[in-house]
């Protein structure tokens, strides 16, 4: 318990601007809460005092600075608070819990914080992303995220993905002729609100998306084999092992073949080449073999590919896929034949990419897990912008020039 008071003896009349030292009265002890010493619960006992300005009759109360109107717990706590609230793998019940507050005061931090943050853009940059993430919101099943992919920042988190909802959002946007380039997965009502809101923008499918498509259909391939062969078959224990579907997986420039590896094999742990084992695994079928050929030629377009040359190798890519006659990648190469024009912007620039949004979506996901989820999307909104932009330095005015509020 550590007492406070004034030593000044003087002070400035707020509304004659002379100084008093007339003192007409005391307070009674204020008790505010204050940070731990040595991990050990501080309280501070403030004693103020009235004065009384013999000029113009004025009463006032000495500030100290120390905690805010009719607040009972210090500006230094609010400060840790704000800043813990900053780190997305803290709870509102453990940060509530380190600074002996309730739940509540916790939460008004963070809506206080908060409190000039636009709910609707006016202005975007030239360069965004659009994604979702689960959510559970009243309007659906899904959340829906904007990003600036030039800033690495996240723009704006709406509670619902529904082309509809999103136009009518965008709709309030003044510079949607500015925007350049939106990225997205290939989600076709992604694609109308594109086309509808922002016309002159060019729409690039994410590399991560068209990517996992081709890995998607040789995995497919391994697990139509791994039951064709039989659970007590050693095809199905290649088959199956994680290590060799990474290693299928995996783009061929990235592997040193031939570094041993430890392996399980033949009843003990043995020295063994990657190489072998891939040998291995093509050699259980002529369909396997292919399929990993034609991966690897796919993943060779994305790393080396350009914008003049990548549509014509995809079209080459597009009709082996047919020779060869495989279901698995017949149905991923008419995925890729569909998306192909907006497949191609991707290689425009190499910051086309939604490597930063799938990253931000991961971060959402630990945020929900650790808060063991948010009932009202409103106030899990602003926690994730809040994580996300970090505290709206300048307040109200640097709020209204950085989002173009009114």
């Amino acid at each position: 318990m550590i007492t406070i008071k004034s030593k000044n003896k003087k002070y400035r009349c707020p509304r004659c601007d002379k100084y008093t030292s007339s003192v007409h009265g005391k307070l009674k002890p204020m008790l505010i809460k204050y940070l731990k010493v040595a991990e050990r619960r501080s309280e501070l006992i403030i004693n103020k005092r009235r004065f009384i300005c013999h000029i113009c009759k004025k009463t006032f109360t000495e500030e100290f600075n120390i905690n805010g109107k009719k607040a009972n717990i210090s500006n230094k706590v609010k400060i840790a608070i704000r800043k813990d609230l900053l780190e997305y793998n803290l709870s509102l019940k453990y940060i509530a819990k380190t600074h002996e507050v309730s739940d509540y005061m916790v939460r008004n931090e963070l809506l206080e914080a908060m409190s000039s943050y636009p709910e609707q853009l006016r202005l975007l940059p030239s360069m965004i992303s659009f994604d979702e993430f689960k959510a559970d919101t009243k309007e659906g099943k899904y959340a829906f995220v904007i990003n600036d992919l030039l800033h690495k920042k996240t723009l704006d988190i709406l509670s619902s993905r529904k082309k509809e909802d999103l136009i009518q959002y965008f709709t309030y946007v003044e510079n949607r002729s500015s925007v350049q380039y939106v990225v997205s997965d290939m989600y076709e009502p992604y694609l109308l609100v594109q086309q509808a809101m922002f016309p002159k923008a060019k729409f690039c499918v994410d590399r991560f998306h068209y990517i996992r498509y081709i890995m998607d259909a040789l995995d497919k391939i391994r697990i139509r084999l791994q039951k064709e062969y039989g659970y007590n078959s050693k095809e199905y224990r290649l088959l199956k092992n994680k290590k060799n579907v990474s290693l299928l997986r995996k783009y061929s420039n990235d592997i040193n073949w031939f570094v041993y590896t430890r392996r399980f094999k033949n009843g003990r742990m043995t020295d063994v080449l990657p190489y072998d084992i891939k040998q291995e695994l093509l050699a259980i079928s002529e369909e396997l073999k292919i399929g990993y050929q034609l991966k690897e030629l796919f993943l060779d377009i994305v790393r080396h590919g350009t914008n003049e040359n990548a549509f014509d190798q995809f079209i080459s890519w597009i009709q082996l896929c047919k020779e060869h006659d495989i279901y698995e990648f017949n149905e991923a190469s008419k995925t890729m034949s569909n998306w192909l024009p907006y497949i191609i912007n991707s290689f425009i620039d190499p910051r086309l990419s939604n490597g930063f949004t799938e990253g931000r979506n991961n971060k959402i996901k630990v945020i929900k897990r650790i808060g063991f989820g948010y009932k009202n999307f409103k106030f899990f909104r602003l926690r994730l912008l809040y994580i996300f932009n970090g505290k709206l330095e300048g307040g109200s005015k640097h709020v209204s020039k950085q989002w173009g509020v009114p």
